[in-house]
């Protein structure tokens, strides 16, 4: 029997959907946390402690930014990539910082779902959605965020094709023709583009960031750092991550685990995740981009910076060429979950409870400020 799939199907639609958004709003457009809570007074870690070099003053302006500004908000885009019709869901902030001429070019997220839909991913990273106190932090970033959708696989859980997998569609060039759509439709600074993801999602952000070098700047993930078989020195990045060591879903120290076992995936979908029996863990997936990053071998230990519970432990490999920096924050006993997201507290039934040691969006961002 697959360790994916339980070989019963899901009760309801409904049931399958809370399994789409444990495992990993707007308009149409066609392309042409409280104070008791740790985790929300996270300050500033990778910024303040980093030996990275200076972010760049001005950066690489996109083509968008000659085009008339698009309006803020979220909405869906569907272009065309290899004859095939897709989507993603698009952010632009509030803020002005998307196209206008003389406006500052914005950052950009990429935002990666374990499975479909794309909007459970942005309930769970929280990237566009209110936090605790009501505010969006794709706004107060400035970034714009797009959230695309996976398609390969059969069943309501589809996902991405990681390893060639045989009549799949090819999602790396998906993800270029995405690139090449939200920067000519917006002011987008080609320098500062962040690839995320959660659970599977972040494992595809790796292989985005070693396929895609020269359009990712730094690679942050939840619960699911890899990497890749053959990445080359090309792929050198800044790379922060976060995994808890009670995941049940992709353990801490590799493989697979128990949780998957009942969610319900399509024997199509499970052909393209077996890879995934194999992952190395967190530890030694870390130490690896550390290898490409020219890091030293052993990481050492530092404070995990203000407001950070005690479980929460960070490892840095230090030495690393060019101003990279590698980190891992490892959470005691911490499950499959987005570190201080909102919106994941509703499916703690499924992932376990959603930990408030540390609040991963606010810590990545602080690391991507400061490489980026």
């Amino acid at each position: 029997m697959s360790l994916f799939c339980s070989g019963r199907p899901l009760a309801a639609v409904a049931a399958m959907m809370l399994v789409a958004a444990g495992c990993g709003g707007g308009g149409d457009d066609s392309a042409a946390n409280g104070d008791s809570n740790p985790a929300a007074a996270t300050a500033s870690t990778a910024s303040s402690t980093s030996t990275s070099a200076d972010p760049q003053d001005e950066g690489t302006r996109s083509a968008g930014c000659e085009s008339p500004r698009p309006k803020p908000g979220e909405s869906t885009v569907t272009i065309t990539s290899g004859g095939e019709e897709r989507t993603y869901l698009r952010l632009v902030p509030d803020a002005g910082s998307s196209s206008g001429g003389d406006e500052t070019a914005a950052p950009l997220v990429l935002d990666f779902p374990a499975y479909s839909p794309a909007e459970m991913e942005t309930e769970f990273s929280g990237l566009t959605k209110p936090d605790a106190d009501g505010k969006v932090p794709a706004d107060e970033f400035g970034a714009v965020v797009v959230t695309p959708e996976p398609v390969n696989g059969a069943g309501t859980l589809l996902t991405w094709n990681y390893v060639d997998t045989d009549g799949w569609t090819d999602d790396v060039r998906f993800v270029a023709d995405m690139l090449d759509d939200v920067e000519a439709a917006a002011c987008i600074d080609t320098d500062r583009v962040l690839a995320t993801g959660f659970a599977v999602g972040g494992v595809f952000a790796s292989i985005v960031t070693c396929e895609l070098p020269d359009r990712i700047a730094v690679l942050a993930t939840v619960s699911g750092l890899y990497n890749p078989q053959g990445c080359g020195a090309d792929a050198a990045k800044a790379v922060v991550s976060f995994h808890g060591t009670g995941d049940r879903f992709i353990p801490f120290d590799g493989g697979i685990g128990s949780g998957p076992a009942n969610l319900g995936l399509s024997a199509e979908t499970t052909a393209g995740l077996t890879f995934m029996l194999d992952r190395p863990g967190a530890l030694d997936s870390s130490t690896a981009w550390a290898e490409r990053d020219g890091c030293e071998a052993k990481p050492v230990e530092k404070p995990a910076g203000d407001g950070a519970g005690p479980g929460v432990t960070r490892r840095v490999w230090p030495g690393c060429d060019d101003g990279l920096d590698v980190e891992l924050f490892e959470i005691d006993g911490g499950e499959h979950t987005w570190p201080g997201s909102v919106g994941m507290a509703a499916y703690e039934g499924l992932l376990g409870p959603v930990s408030t040691e540390i609040d991963a969006t606010a810590v990545m961002w602080d690391f991507f400020e400061a490489h980026a």
